[in-house]
């Protein structure tokens, strides 16, 4: 067993003290991918003690407030284990200050141009963690930790920034309008009006239909809606892709292919007749399919982590039987791996789809799911930069990425979305989740995945609040039909950087 101990600062910060018991470790060798480990965690006092079975070097992760961004997950930098305590401030204020600096010089070599100002403020952001690091008394060490930890993240997001600006510069001058593919996902066919405005913010759709809605019955297939939707995207144009197919979120499967006891060979064989089933009814007209969705992190059928694997293989396997010149992508969950932190989970987000292309599948493409704000499906909230390094991991598996996001519109309980027992992660929101901070997040967050070079598709999630959906209130009409205000930012992204697709 090995354990770290870290004073917290006196007084704890009132949003703090809902996050605490988000603490985790991750060890030195998931240090690239950021992955945790499961931790205990123990409060004494003023002394936060995490322990896990490894007896080794690793780092602290955990949500924590920061001015003016709210709750972010904020990271350490690899820290040893010894008996004294460390300060909890000033090792997250050294954590994120080695990240901006790090990242800086990484993208300054590969051509990024950063003001003065900018370089400055860093220079003194170093100066003030020095003092941080020198302080005696304990109310002047977190005091300036403090402040330092509050310029490391207003640094981190203009680098973001100023790298997502100068990357679409370069890639249109090199190549003009992107042809990335830009897509809202919908259930359900879009009303006319809402499909007017659809058309006019996206280059390309995406149709997600429930296997409980279509297959209600075993071999009684209703596919009515999922006609209708398919329709309505192909007359929107060629660009079409429809998936997840099979997603082991609660209340995605139909009842009688879960209930009672069928093992893993019967339940492969109900899911692979479902998606052949429903490949061979549209692959005339759709050649993109996500098979799966929520295999690495967790599912409603109490199958290990090993015996997901084993299933989406069978899967990827009976769709590239169905017609093995199909594009088959696979979406991954969680992809900074906070379900880690339970003991029975043991394969990475960026494990799982390594295994599978290892094993001989054929991925077209992987899928990382940005779902910020909702638990237990989403992730914790991260800041540009993060999101940025996470987009560089998956990179190294050699495929084009593809991303989609979802963010929260409202904090009320979403009946829809609690269907599939999803709930808005309630801590450390800076004014609560609402439209305006959708916008802002899902602007940003649209912005870096549209202008980074192996993305080749963005999707956001949910087109409309009226349709079954994960992440609460994350649509982008609202149940009667009114657009949000983040539709008009993805409308300008298109304007200014995508192409038609043809």
């Amino acid at each position: 067993m090995g354990s770290m101990s870290f004073l917290l600062p006196n007084p704890l910060p009132a949003a703090a003290e809902a996050t605490l018991r988000s603490a985790c470790l991750a060890a030195t060798a998931s240090y690239f991918d950021q992955t945790p480990v499961p931790t205990t965690l123990l409060t004494v006092g003023d002394c936060l003690t995490l322990t896990r079975t490894q007896n080794e070097s690793g780092y602290l992760v955990l949500p924590w407030p920061v001015a003016p961004f709210g709750t972010l997950v904020v990271s350490t930098t690899t820290l040893r284990e010894r008996d004294a305590p460390y300060r909890l401030l000033v090792e997250l204020a050294r954590g994120k200050l080695n990240q901006v600096r790090g990242q800086t010089a990484e993208w300054q070599e590969i051509g990024l141009r950063t003001a003065p100002d900018f370089d400055l403020a860093l220079a003194d952001a170093t100066r003030d963690f020095g003092r941080a690091a020198l302080a005696e008394a304990p109310a002047e060490a977190d005091a300036l930790a403090t402040r330092v930890l509050e310029q490391a993240h207003g640094l981190a997001d203009r680098l973001a920034r100023d790298y997502i600006e100068q990357m679409f510069a370069t890639r249109h001058a090199a190549d003009g309008p992107l042809d990335t593919r830009f897509a809202a996902r919908f259930v359900r066919a879009p009303r006319l009006a809402a499909a007017e405005e659809y058309g006019r913010t996206f280059t390309a759709t995406s149709v997600s239909f429930r296997w409980c809605d279509v297959e209600p019955s075993e071999s009684q297939y209703d596919w009515t809606e999922a006609d209708a939707a398919v329709a309505a995207a192909r007359a929107a144009g060629p660009a079409v892709t429809i998936g997840p197919v099979i997603d082991l979120a609660p209340g995605m499967l139909p009842a009688w292919a879960i209930d009672g006891d069928a093992d893993l060979p019967t339940l492969a064989a109900y899911m692979c007749d479902y998606l052949e089933t429903a490949i061979s009814r549209y692959k005339g007209d759709v050649r993109r399919w996500i098979i799966c969705g929520g295999f690495n992190q967790a599912d409603a059928c109490g199958l290990v982590d090993d015996d997901r694997l084993r299933l989406a293989f069978r899967l990827f396997e009976a769709a590239a039987q169905v017609d093995p010149n199909l594009e088959l992508v696979l979406s991954v969950a969680q992809p900074w791996g906070d379900y880690l932190v339970a003991a029975d989970q043991t394969i990475s987000p960026l494990t799982f789809p390594d295994d599978l292309m290892r094993a001989g599948v054929r991925l077209a493409a992987v899928e990382l799911e940005f779902r910020i704000g909702a638990r237990p499906r989403g992730s914790l909230p991260r800041d540009l930069l993060d999101a940025a390094r996470i987009l560089d991991v998956f990179g190294l598996l050699g495929v084009p990425l593809e991303v989609v996001l979802s963010f929260p519109s409202c904090d009320e309980r979403d009946p829809l979305a609690a269907d599939h027992q999803q709930s808005v992660w309630k801590p450390g929101w800076l004014t609560g989740p609402s439209p305006a901070t959708q916008a802002a997040w899902g602007g940003a967050y649209a912005a870096l995945a549209l202008c980074w070079p192996q993305v080749r598709a963005l999707t956001w999630d949910n087109w409309c609040d009226a349709d079954p959906h994960l992440v609460p209130f994350a649509g982008l009409i609202d149940a009667a039909g009114r657009p949000k205000p983040l539709l008009g930012r993805l409308r300008t992204l298109r304007t200014e950087h995508l192409d038609v697709i043809r």
